[in-house]
């Protein structure tokens, strides 16, 4: 009875063992299986393209920071070195279904700005199909953005302001200018005062037909000074036409930057209310933004 009692606790412990055994493998094979989906997730498996950079400073790069191509992600930065020559190096992945964007000649661009924080700009060359080769060499450049948005804008008001001086001296020219235009219209009123001076002096005279004769000589003077009055006011609203199309010109010209600036200041107020955005570019209080820079 002790022996069978022994043989059938002996039988369960073996069909317990393998039930743990089987419950591990199971374990095991879950725990892989995940592993290797995880790995493959992040792309370990992927032919990534590595390509080095260099750069006089290290400012605004990090381990880690995106590589973004038209606004999304392709790849990102994962190493950054000081040599002994002071020059940064570095090297980036660009993920394998977006290798065919880095095509020979393409470029980096590190855009920068105080208010909105800086990234790394993938622009693909306009015209080359040749892919870079593993650890071949990109060019970095820097780009200002704020420095950028400030060029644009002084490219839409400086044509507007050459042509209102433009204006401004056609109109203060003393030969041909509003001044000139002036000029002529007061020797018209001279001319014409003088005129009548003369028939009112001349009509106390008691040769009538004397007087007759140089009325009709003044009268036909009068013509030519009404016509040249006329001529002379056309050429001041020709002047003063020009005139306002400028002005009108100059404000649609300010009005387009004026909604320029709006959407600027729109587009980082958006970018702070962001969660990313409250943590690299938190809103200034509005005591700090009206001091005085020392």
């Amino acid at each position: 009875m002790t022996s069978s009692l022994n043989t059938h606790l002996a039988a369960q412990q073996g069909h317990a063992l393998r039930k743990l055994l089987i419950v591990t493998a199971i374990a095991a094979g879950v725990l892989l299986g995940l592993g290797f989906w995880l790995a493959k997730k992040q792309g370990a498996f992927d032919d990534n393209l590595v390509l080095r950079f260099t750069t006089a400073s290290g400012e605004h790069l990090s381990n880690g920071m995106k590589v973004v191509y038209q606004g999304f992600p392709v790849g990102q930065v994962k190493n950054l070195e000081l040599t002994s020559s002071g020059q940064i190096q570095g090297a980036l992945e660009v993920k394998e279904k977006y290798r065919n964007l880095a095509t020979t000649g393409s470029t980096l661009e590190l855009a920068s700005a105080k208010l909105v924080g800086a990234e790394l700009i993938l622009r693909k060359h306009p015209t080359s199909t040749d892919g870079f080769k593993n650890n071949d060499a990109i060019d970095l450049k820097h780009f200002d953005l704020a420095h950028d948005l400030e060029k644009k804008v002084l490219e839409k008001i400086d044509p507007a302001i050459a042509r209102v001086m433009a204006v401004t001296a056609e109109i203060s020219d003393p030969n041909k200018g509003l001044p000139a235009t002036l000029g002529n219209i007061n020797k018209t009123l001279v001319s014409t005062e003088k005129l009548l001076s003369s028939l009112n002096a001349r009509a106390q005279d008691p040769r009538v037909d004397h007087m007759l004769t140089n009325l009709d000589l003044g009268s036909a003077s009068m013509v030519r000074n009404a016509e040249l009055t006329e001529k002379t006011m056309q050429s001041a609203r020709q002047v003063l036409g020009s005139t306002q199309k400028v002005m009108e010109s100059t404000q649609k010209t300010m009005e387009s930057t004026n909604s320029l600036v709006q959407k600027t200041e729109q587009t980082l107020q958006d970018f702070r209310q962001g969660g990313v955005g409250k943590w690299i570019a938190p809103a200034r209080p509005a005591n700090s933004a009206s001091a005085p820079k020392n």
